[in-house]
Parts: C-alpha cells; sequence; structure tokens
C-alpha cells in the first residue's frame, strides 16, 4: 500500500526490468549531466604511481639505474643511480650514486650527487654529495658535507627519463660527484 512500488507507480515510473518481454523501450535520459557526488573534477586528474624500495631490499650493481616515471620512495640500499619524478629517501634509506628528481626529499643517506629543482634535507639526512639545485631546505638535525650549485633555470635541472631509459647506464666510480648529469651530457 504504501511501500516503493506503490509510490513508483502513482508517478508513472516502472523500473526497467518490469518491462522487459513486454516489448516496451527504457524511458529516455535526461538531456542535462548527471550529478555525481564526490571532490571537484580538479581534484579527479591523474594520479602518479608510486615505487618503493622497502627496508629489507638492497639493490647492488655497477653502473645500475633505477628510473620511475612517478614517486619513487626509496627506504633500503641502492648502489646506483636513482632517477624519478618526485624521489624521497626514506629514514632508512641509502643511496651510494646520482639522485635526480623534479623534487628529492632525503631523510636518509646520500653519497654521490643530488639533483633536483627542489631539495630538502630532513631531520637526520646524511648527505655527503654535490647538490645542484633551484631551491636547497636543510632542517634541523640534517648533516650536509659537499657542494651546493644553485641554478636559475628550473629546466636545467629537471631529469629526462625517457631518455634515461633508453641510454645504457655507463660504468662510474664509487663516487658519482665528476659525472655528468643526464640533462648536461650532449
Amino acid at each position: 500500500m504504501f511501500g516503493r512500488q506503490a509510490a513508483n507507480e502513482r508517478a508513472g515510473f516502472r523500473p526497467h526490468h518490469a518491462d522487459q518481454g513486454a516489448g516496451t523501450q527504457p524511458p529516455p535520459m535526461p538531456d542535462h549531466e548527471p550529478i555525481i557526488a564526490g571532490p571537484p573534477a580538479a581534484d579527479m586528474g591523474p594520479t602518479r604511481s608510486e615505487s618503493v624500495i622497502g627496508r629489507d631490499l638492497k639493490i647492488l650493481g655497477g653502473g645500475l639505474r633505477l628510473i620511475s616515471e612517478g614517486n619513487l620512495i626509496v627506504d633500503g640500499v641502492v648502489e646506483g643511480d636513482v632517477l624519478g619524478a618526485h624521489v624521497s629517501i626514506g629514514r632508512h634509506g641509502q643511496v651510494n650514486g646520482l639522485v635526480h628528481g623534479e623534487t628529492v626529499s632525503i631523510e636518509g643517506q646520500v653519497r654521490g650527487m643530488v639533483r633536483a629543482v627542489d631539495v630538502t634535507l630532513k631531520n637526520g639526512a646524511d648527505v655527503e654529495a654535490d647538490v645542484h639545485h633551484n631551491t636547497l631546505s636543510l632542517e634541523m638535525g640534517a648533516n650536509f658535507e659537499g657542494r651546493s650549485r644553485r641554478y636559475a633555470e628550473r629546466d636545467d635541472l629537471l631529469p629526462d627519463l625517457a631518455r634515461a631509459a633508453s641510454e645504457a647506464p655507463q660504468e662510474a666510480p664509487a663516487m658519482h660527484t665528476g659525472v655528468m648529469p643526464l640533462t648536461m651530457r650532449g
């Protein structure tokens, strides 16, 4: 009597399954866009992938190069170069080589070279490297030994990940301080 079906019939609505076999078409869709609850459309853009080198992982090898087009989080040990759009070296992370990204955040240990538009050395960071940057932030408790070079042009620091992925890695000395970064090779 007062159920959903009775109210729908009074309003002239019939569910689609009720018409099956009756030979009639479902009612036409409204001319306006449907309203969907959720975050604004601006927040629904593509999300970057995230790759993680966990605490229990050690990646060792001469001339090794890890490349991620998204966010790369290193909390394990990497003997080689680490490149990504956004690179984060966690508290337990250790990298001996080049760390290159649009942004690089270091809380662990890096020996070699750091190259990024924005570099942040967090509390607990232990960095012995040449740091090439547009902006460099050092938190209280970060250790930094090496040279700092500021670039005025952000584009000079952006990694060319597609090119890096297609190039054969070069055998490099243990310390990468004399190795020319990928964005500066001819």
